[in-house]
């Protein structure tokens, strides 16, 4: 039946086009508020869309909008304007009129708020979602329509199963495995609940974020099984360049999983294919991941040089392109090679690499999150000041009844500023929440590099370690471990940095040092910040530039410092000072 009723408006609206005067399907549509209205508003997008290409249909388009304009002016009606700016963001986005569409959504959304239609605001956050360059608020916007789609009936509203896709790409993009693959399986569930409104290429990017999910978290044989419905799909696909480039990444990633589980013989042709179709379209993101799909594949089997040769090639086209994930990966598995193979320079230089592109990539990561909040706080926001410009035009209605009524007059200007006290009280709350959530955060990101720190310098004596092995090895004449052993890996400029974030990570560990000794030295500072990271003698004697005797001889004088008894032990101590008192 709905499918019915859709072709016969699709008709009938192009149908209209033959007069230039045919705005009363318009009309008719619009003015609708149950159920249908969506479907009877979405016969007028799916005609632009059909006949975009035709330059006299485009007229014809654009001269009905003007034509709908002056009717408007004519005869105010809210609803007709709303879905007028509607059609409008919808013709700018298919004729390239960008500059037009960015501002006239939000104005949509405030004007159809009056209206208290949910299935009108699912429409305009469906559109909402779709609009750049707002990426932060793709989620909370696909979100918000399905909430109400979710309410009324996802049969009632097209391309819902892009909503699902779009929600399930942020949350993948994020890190939310799980809650992305509740979204991505939802949407294949709804394919067929409309089978005008899909797009066969959105089942094959859905397939893939869904296997890619489950990659992500070692369920392999469900990662391949969505890799196996879109070498299905591809059998209907027309563009050989979709054809091509996405049978090799079906095939890699089927191959990634074989990588996995240690089934190589079957995983060498599909990584083989992978590459070879990404080098075929020469797409830099394929090229770059089927090169460390190869780097993992040798490097399970201990093939050192050849997962070298295809991390570095992984890494070579990566690094122009900025592509973070897979240059990520490659450095960390050079470092790793080169730690264990040698030179160890290049063991450094690519560990270096590997904590800098790491964190670009989280605070990319963080910012994204913080984007989400701040959009929901921009949501409340927009929602708020609806509230209170419809408390605004309550008001003025009031006014003008107010020589009748002066009484209901003070009552509603008393609610009013009942109403912008609370919302003040609101804002108050939010803003504290939001202060003590970046408090949080603060102290967070400070105690994971300070835990980076500790592992560098644990990594960095390792090496040390290693490298003083192997010149005791050599001849007296070129051996000098007593020089290694002064190399100080804290420069004053590092003590800085690291003693500032520590004391954001434990704010109350140097005030009660302080506290338990009246004559602290910075040296003394030192060993006790290094003693609570619990490091080694050696450990720290290394990152002190300090020798292992020198060592115990400050931890003596600390524990003089420290006035404690022969049976305390300094540690047990130390490690309880970042507690407050």
């Amino acid at each position: 039946m709905k499918l019915i009723l859709f072709f016969w408006c699709l008709l009938f609206s192009t149908a209209s086009l033959s007069q230039d005067t045919g705005i009363a399907p318009y009309i008719a549509a619009w003015n609708i508020s149950d159920k249908t209205q969506s479907y009877r508003s979405q016969v007028f997008f799916d005609s632009l869309l059909i006949h975009k290409d035709d330059p006299l249909y485009r007229k014809k388009y654009l001269g009905h909008i003007d034509l709908l304009r002056s009717y408007i002016k004519k005869h105010p009606d809210r609803r007709l304007q709303v879905r007028l700016l509607m059609f409008e963001i919808m013709a700018a986005r298919e004729y390239g009129y960008a500059q037009k569409y960015y501002p006239a959504i939000g104005e949509a959304i405030k004007m159809a708020y009056p209206l208290r239609d949910d299935q009108l605001n699912a429409e305009l956050y469906s559109i909402r979602a779709d609009i750049p360059p707002s990426s932060e608020t793709h989620l909370l916007y696909n979100l918000k329509a399905l909430e109400i789609q979710r309410r009324i009936g996802f049969r009632y509203f097209p391309y819902t199963q892009n909503r699902f896709y779009g929600v399930c790409a942020s949350l993948y993009s994020q890190g939310e495995y799980v809650r992305a693959i509740t979204y991505g399986r939802e949407c294949l569930r709804l394919w067929d609940i409309d089978t005008v409104h899909r797009d066969p290429r959105v089942y094959i990017f859905q397939c893939d974020l869904l296997g890619a999910a489950y990659k992500q978290l070692n369920r392999y044989d469900s990662a391949r099984w969505y890799y196996q419905q879109i070498l299905q799909a591809l059998r209907s696909e027309s563009s050989a360049y979709m054809q091509t480039l996405w049978r090799g990444i079906a095939d890699g990633n089927i191959g990634q999983t074989y990588t996995a589980e240690g089934r190589y013989a079957e995983a060498l042709p599909l990584l083989t294919a992978y590459l070879q179709n990404s080098r075929k379209e020469q797409d830099p993101l394929n090229i770059a991941m089927a090169h460390n799909a190869f780097a993992r594949f040798y490097f399970r089997q201990k093939q050192y040089a050849s997962a070298l040769a295809a991390a570095q090639e992984a890494w070579k086209i990566a690094l122009p392109k900025n592509i973070y994930p897979e240059l990520i990966e490659a450095a960390d598995r050079m470092s790793t090679i080169y730690r264990q193979t040698g030179p160890t320079d290049s063991a450094f230089y690519y560990y270096d690499m590997w904590n800098r592109y790491r964190e670009i990539q989280r605070e990319a990561n963080k910012n994204s999150a913080f984007s989400v909040i701040k959009a929901q706080i921009a949501f409340d926001n927009l929602q708020h000041s609806l509230i209170l410009a419809q408390s605004v035009a309550n008001r003025e209605k009031s006014i003008r009844n107010a020589i009748l009524a002066g009484i209901v007059l003070l009552t509603i200007i008393a609610l009013l500023l009942y109403n912008k006290k609370r919302v003040k009280e609101q804002y108050r709350l939010r803003e504290m929440e939001l202060r003590h959530a970046n408090a949080r955060r603060d102290v967070k990101e400070a105690r994971e590099k300070i835990a980076a720190f500790t592992r560098n310098i644990i990594e960095k004596n390792d090496l040390i370690r290693s490298l003083q092995e192997q010149l005791s090895n050599k001849s007296p004449e070129t051996a000098n471990p007593e020089q290694l052993r002064s190399y100080s890996l804290l420069t004053e400029e590092d003590w800085e940095k690291f003693r500032d974030q520590f004391s954001k990570a434990y704010p109350a560990f140097f005030s009660n040092l302080r506290r338990r000794m009246e004559n602290l030295t910075p040296a003394m500072e030192r060993l006790a910040a290094l003693m609570f990271l619990q490091l080694t003698n050696y450990q720290i004697a290394n990152t002190l530039g300090i020798s292992k005797d020198s060592v115990a001889r400050s931890k003596r004088r600390l524990r003089t410092a420290l006035n404690l008894a022969t049976d305390q032990q300094m540690e047990e101590e130390i490690a309880v000072l970042d507690t407050y008192a």
